[in-house]
């Protein structure tokens, strides 16, 4: 059996050793414990921020304005995609345009390049004009000036009008006296469709 004073004893030397051999305990830790190498970091953390830093991309970006002789427009697009020289340039895909006032319109294209400051653009891959008027045309590019409303299909132009089947060597949307219009040239071929006639009137009706 241990008496009072052993077990005093015992008690002031616990109260000394326990500490003493903790700080031992965690000095081994860090002169064991290896020194972190950066290399062993996640390599995708690094990937992902240097794609991200250049590779700038806006979501659903648009642009809504007035041309020169005052036909609204407002241009969408699934994504555009900041030139890193000139961030008002913009490459941009799924891009949907409309154009509203006397002769509304809208233009949609895959693909294709914005200039915010100088108000053009350029459409390319399966461009689809589609008209208030009737006029459903395909093309390949076009291009021009959203401030002046003068947009020029270069090439080709195919589908249908209110008259028939059509198609163009070249066409140009453009605004005079503050309406849209077509303009059509480099020949032009036009099949005309005459309307389906009328139902007959239902003999057999009082």
């Amino acid at each position: 059996m241990i008496g009072d004073a052993g077990r005093a004893r015992l008690v002031a030397g616990a109260k000394v050793a326990l500490p003493v051999a903790a700080l031992a305990l965690l000095s081994t830790l860090f002169l064991v414990a290896r020194t972190p190498d950066p290399e062993d970091a996640l390599p995708f953390a690094a990937v992902d921020i240097g794609e991200r830093a250049t590779d700038q991309q806006l979501t659903t970006p648009r642009v809504m304005g007035r041309s020169q002789g005052g036909t609204a427009f407002d241009l969408r697009a699934a994504r555009a995609r900041p030139d890193p020289a000139d961030p008002r340039r913009m490459t941009i895909d799924a891009l949907h345009l409309e154009l509203s006032g006397r002769g509304e319109a809208t233009v949609e294209a895959r693909a294709g390049t914005v200039d915010t400051a100088a108000r053009t653009v350029v459409l390319e891959g399966d461009v689809a004009v589609d008209t208030a008027t009737g006029y459903a045309l395909r093309s390949d590019r076009l291009e021009g000036s959203l401030a002046e409303l003068s947009l020029v299909s270069p090439g080709p132009v195919r589908g249908t009008s209110p008259l028939g089947r059509l198609r163009a060597g070249a066409m140009r949307l453009e605004e005079r006296n503050g309406a849209a219009r077509l303009v059509f040239s480099g020949g032009v071929d036009l099949l005309y469709v005459p309307p389906p006639p009328p139902p007959a009137p239902d003999a057999a009706a009082p």
